[in-house]
């Protein structure tokens, strides 16, 4: 699916009477692989087709506050995913102003604690290997 066609599914979506629009990214600073549509992040270009008719909801491996804050730029509002998996206090420690505390890797003595099975290990073995520490 090209770039310009999701844009003209997001332009009709947005239309729609919808809670939100949630599009999954896997890094919210990607660019398309068009060539017309690379000067900045698919992101943006979304942001801009819907056009506040209707709450978009920013993701991709967003770490810091920093990140989040970059992505509110050109989202309503922000999501999280990895970064809960390895703390799921990672909003609290960021809005008390904590972030020095935030856990950034995971390992394998934590697993049971944060209740992480197999198959969500597997795919953060797959998504983010450079995070995880294995004893």
């Amino acid at each position: 699916m090209r770039l310009s066609d999701t844009l003209y599914l997001i332009g009709q979506l947005a239309n729609k009477q919808l809670d939100y629009l949630h599009i999954s990214f896997n890094d919210y600073k990607r660019v398309s692989i068009s060539e017309e549509y690379q000067d900045k992040p698919i992101i943006d270009y979304l942001f801009k087709k819907i056009n506040g008719r209707v709450p978009f909801i920013g993701v991709g491996d967003i770490r810091t506050q920093e990140e989040a804050d970059h992505v509110l730029v050109n989202a309503d509002l922000v999501a999280l995913g990895r970064a809960l998996l390895i703390d799921p206090h990672w909003a609290a420690k960021i809005l008390n102003d904590r972030e020095d505390l935030v856990r950034k890797e995971l390992s394998e003595y934590e697993r049971e604690e944060l209740i992480i099975e197999n198959g969500v290990w597997a795919f953060l073995e797959g998504m983010m290997p450079e995070r995880l520490i294995k004893e």
